[in-house]
């Protein structure tokens, strides 16, 4: 079994990693995830919990997201490392006679400057369809939030509330967060700057007990409703026609390689499927683009792999009880998943499908009783597309499998992650699986199916790596 780096490179395993990354102390990226947004992902509960984020995805939050935020703030002074020596002063042969009045007014002339320079950094450039905004506006942005009884709470980032929505319809259960960004779209609200304008809107999926009521929401900085969307009609898969109410399952804002910034909700059906994929023009909610699945979608991510910029949607896929990934056209997200069996391909949504649409196998774990998800993607070396299948769930534990896309779409490698053995043996000793790990495990990884336009093909097989 290889070591870490060499099972998930591209990944940060802990504080100490992501800081040392970003060559900060864990207590400023602690602060940077809970105020900007720094995408960092948990697996487990609070006390217990595995603390983990991706290079690729916080080299996009440096590069796209959040740089002229957190570039210029006053940092905190580290604590140095335990058993460090102290800093000496810097020492100067030269006489300084007269020279300490002198030098402090170079520094405070300076520091004045540098103060300037930072302020014309935060606030947007005029001309730019931005307004200018005071600092004092700054610290006035949306940070956190809690969602209990009826109503939506958010504070700024000292904890004063700005402002409170009610839904008027119970909450099923009190929800709260210290996340800004949540990367994989699963927290009933997000804070992000959808529009490019310097303000940061709030985005709520609340769970009420009113299932008609699950609509997405989009409010404004200081708490007025920008949109409510929530799709209406019918959709046809086979001889079945799923109806409303379509209920707000995830929303993602994703920017391109070109700077522009999308915003794209899902909405389910109470069933296990179907799904459908929204991009939502962010100034009033109407629909740009539609593409239904034949599963529940959980991941949109743009990128740009092997130089042409994509949009990766991740889903569940019923038609082959397994995993899905499609690739899309960042202007051509629309159509409908590709299916086998009748019962599971749409029989009146716009035609067309993914430029590709990969199928993952689920292993024994998830079939099992758990499930099968596709929660990260990212890209390698500029063309090697990684993807990250989840299998099981939270009663049976989760275990990952990885997989490896080279530039024209053909399998590179298929392996399991160091816990997966470990995982397999606890659930073996507990009676759920029926089989000690071995090569029907390995068998199961494969084979990684692709959509060619008019069918199914299974790709050409690989050795699995542990």
């Amino acid at each position: 079994m290889g070591d870490a780096a060499e099972v998930e490179p591209g990944r940060l395993n802990g504080w100490k990693e992501i800081a040392g990354y970003l060559g900060k102390g864990a207590r400023t990226v602690q602060r940077w995830e809970k105020l900007y947004g720094l995408p960092v992902h948990r697996i487990g509960r609070e006390g217990g919990e595995i603390v983990f984020a991706f290079r690729g995805e916080v080299d996009r939050w440096m590069t796209t997201v959040a740089r002229d935020r957190v570039e210029d703030e006053d940092e905190p002074r580290e604590a140095p490392p335990e058993g460090a020596p102290p800093k000496e002063a810097p020492r100067s042969d030269r006489p300084s006679r007269g020279f300490g009045p002198r030098l402090a007014a170079a520094l405070l002339i300076l520091g004045a400057v540098a103060s300037l320079a930072a302020l014309s950094r935060l606030r947007p450039a005029a001309g730019a369809g931005e307004s200018a905004r005071p600092p004092s506006d700054l610290v006035r942005q949306p940070a956190t939030w809690r969602l209990a009884n009826e109503s939506l709470t958010v504070y700024d980032a000292r904890g004063v509330p700005l402002f409170e929505h009610d839904f008027g319809s119970p909450l099923l259960g009190p929800v709260a967060s210290e996340t800004r960004v949540p990367p994989t779209g699963q927290a009933p609200v997000a804070i992000v700057d959808i529009d490019g304008d310097g303000r940061s809107e709030v985005l709520v999926r609340p769970s009420t007990s009113e299932r008609a009521q699950r609509k997405l929401y989009c409010l404004e900085s200081d708490g007025r409703v920008r949109f409510v969307h929530q799709p209406t009609g019918t959709r046809r898969f086979g001889e079945d026609e799923y109806g409303e109410p379509w209920l707000a399952h995830r929303v993602f804002a994703t920017r391109g390689p070109d700077g522009a910034r999308r915003l794209w909700a899902v909405f389910t059906h109470n069933l296990l499927f179907p799904s459908v994929l929204l991009e939502l023009d962010p100034r009033d909610g109407s629909v740009r683009q539609e593409y239904w699945s034949n599963g529940f979608i959980h991941l949109v991510r743009e990128d740009v792999w092997a130089g042409r910029p994509v949009v990766l949607v991740g889903a569940g896929n019923n038609d082959f009880r397994a995993v899905s990934l499609a690739v899309f056209r960042p202007d051509g997200v629309s159509g409908s998943t590709p299916a086998v069996r009748p019962g599971y391909a749409c029989r009146d949504c716009a035609p067309g499908h993914p430029d590709l649409l990969f199928v993952f196998p689920s292993l024994c774990i998830a079939r099992r009783g758990g499930q099968a998800g596709a929660p990260e993607v990212w890209i390698e070396k500029g063309d090697r597309l990684r993807v990250l299948v989840a299998q099981g769930d939270e009663s049976l534990g989760l275990v990952h499998a990885y997989y490896t896309l080279g530039p024209d779409g053909t399998l590179e490698s298929a392996s399991t992650s160091r816990e997966f053995q470990a995982q397999h043996a606890l659930l073996e000793r507990r009676g759920e699986l029926d089989h000690p790990f071995g090569p029907r495990d390995d068998r199961d990884l494969l084979p990684v199916k692709r959509w060619d336009g008019r069918g199914f093909v299974d790709l050409p097989r690989v050795p699995v790596g542990h």
